[in-house]
C-alpha cells in the first residue's frame, strides 16, 4: 500500500517534534528555577509578516500546547534593558529577549538576576541562566548569494542590513561567499540602516537606501533588516528592472515578479521548543544552534518562472540538499569563514 505524503500540518508537527528532541539531548538536566512565569519583551508592535510575528507564532503554539499564558510586553519608545530588569524583579521567568543581539548590556542584566532564566534570540552567552538560540544564517544566505550572482546583469549587487552587528554580518558573509562562487566578477555594495532598535521597522529608511543603490546600477538587493526589508522590496518592485530577496519568511506572493527567493527563518519552532523545555524543568546547555539540516533555516524559491529558470531552481535545490549532508565542502567553508556569534 502506498504511503500518503505528510500534509503541511503533519510536516510541521514532525519538524517541531524533531527540534524538541534536539533540545532534550542525551543528558537531560533538571533546571533549578523559580515558578514558571514566562514573558516575552518586544521592542515594537507586532505586524503581520514581521520577524516579531514569527516569534509570537511560536509563543502561540506553546500556549495552545501547554494551556499556559505568556505575558507579552511591548517596550515602544522605552528603555529595553530597563524593562528586562523590571520583568526579572517582578518574578517573570523565563524571559524571551528578542533584542539580545542588539544590546551589549543584556548579559549584565542576566548576571544581576541569576535566578531568572532568559531565552536570547540570535546570540548566546557564557552566562549560566541564559539559553541562546542561534541560527546558521550564512548557510541560507549562501544560496541567496549564489542566485544573486546568477541573476545580476550589471554585476552590481547590494546588501542592506538593519544594523552593523555580528548577527546581520553572518547573513552578509554567507551571501558574499555564494555571490562570488556563482559570479567572480560581481561586486557587493553594503549599507546599514543603523537607526538603533527602530532600524527593524524603518521601512522608509530602507526604501531610501535601496533607491540610492538602484540609482547606482545595482540590480539585485538582499535586505536583512526585519520588517524594514519590505521597503527595499517595494523600491525594487517600482524600479521594474531589478530583483530582490525576502527574509524571515516567504515574500514570493507579495512580490511575485521581483522576488527571486526568500530566506525563511523558522524562529517560531525554536521559541516553541525552548519554552517547552523550560516548562518541563530541563536545562542542558546554554546554546541551541539551528541551520538548514535542522529544517529551521530554508530558502523558498519563487515559483514564478519569469524570475527563476528551471536550471536556477535545480542549482538552488542541489545546494540545499548538500547542506543537509554531513561533509559538505561549502558548509565547512562557512563554518570557518562565517562563524556564528557565541
Amino acid at each position: 500500500m502506498k504511503r500518503r505524503p505528510l500534509s503541511g500540518t503533519g510536516r510541521k508537527a514532525k519538524l517541531a517534534s524533531a527540534i524538541f528532541v534536539l533540545f532534550l539531548g542525551s543528558n537531560d538536566a533538571q533546571a533549578d528555577h523559580n515558578a514558571f512565569k514566562p514573558m516575552v519583551v518586544y521592542q515594537s508592535e507586532l505586524r503581520d509578516g514581521s520577524y516579531l510575528s514569527m516569534v509570537d507564532k511560536g509563543i502561540q503554539q506553546f500556549e495552545q500546547k501547554s494551556s499556559l499564558t505568556v505575558k507579552r510586553h511591548q517596550v515602544g519608545d522605552g528603555d529595553y534593558i530597563q524593562q528586562l530588569s523590571q520583568a526579572a524583579h517582578q518574578g517573570y521567568s523565563p524571559i524571551v529577549v528578542v533584542e539580545a543581539n542588539s544590546l551589549e548590556a543584556f548579559s549584565q542584566v542576566a548576571r544581576e538576576n541569576p535566578s531568572t532564566h532568559f531565552i536570547s534570540l540570535d546570540v548566546s552567552y557564557h552566562v549560566p541562566n541564559v539559553l541562546g538560540l542561534t541560527f546558521n544564517h550564512a548557510e541560507g544566505s549562501y544560496v541567496i548569494g549564489y542566485l544573486a550572482g546568477l541573476k545580476t546583469k550589471s554585476n552590481q549587487v547590494g546588501f542592506i542590513g538593519g544594523m552593523d552587528i555580528p548577527t546581520i554580518n553572518n547573513f552578509k558573509c554567507g551571501f558574499e561567499l555564494g555571490l562570488k562562487d556563482a559570479n567572480a566578477t560581481a561586486k557587493l555594495k553594503t549599507k546599514y540602516i543603523n537607526n538603533g532598535l527602530s532600524s527593524w521597522n524603518d521601512i522608509k529608511g530602507a526604501r531610501v537606501i535601496a533607491q540610492t543603490m538602484l540609482d547606482q546600477n545595482i540590480d539585485v538587493i538582499f535586505p536583512v533588516a526585519g520588517f524594514a526589508s519590505v521597503g527595499v522590496m517595494q523600491a525594487v518592485k517600482l524600479d521594474k528592472n531589478a530583483f530582490s530577496f525576502g527574509v524571515d519568511q516567504d515574500y514570493s506572493q507579495q512580490f511575485p515578479d521581483t522576488n527571486i527567493a526568500s530566506l525563511e527563518k523558522r524562529v517560531d519552532i525554536a521559541v516553541f521548543a525552548s519554552l517547552m523545555q523550560l516548562k518541563n524543568g530541563i536545562w542542558n546547555g546554554n546554546r541551541k544552534h539551528f541551520g538548514i539540516k535542522q529544517g529551521v533555516i530554508n530558502v523558498a524559491l519563487n515559483p514564478n518562472q519569469s524570475v527563476l529558470s528551471n536550471q536556477d531552481q535545480q542549482l538552488a535545490e542541489k545546494l540545499l540538499r548538500n547542506f543537509k549532508g554531513n561533509n559538505d565542502n561549502i558548509a565547512q567553508r562557512i563554518a570557518k569563514d562565517c562563524p556564528s556569534r557565541l
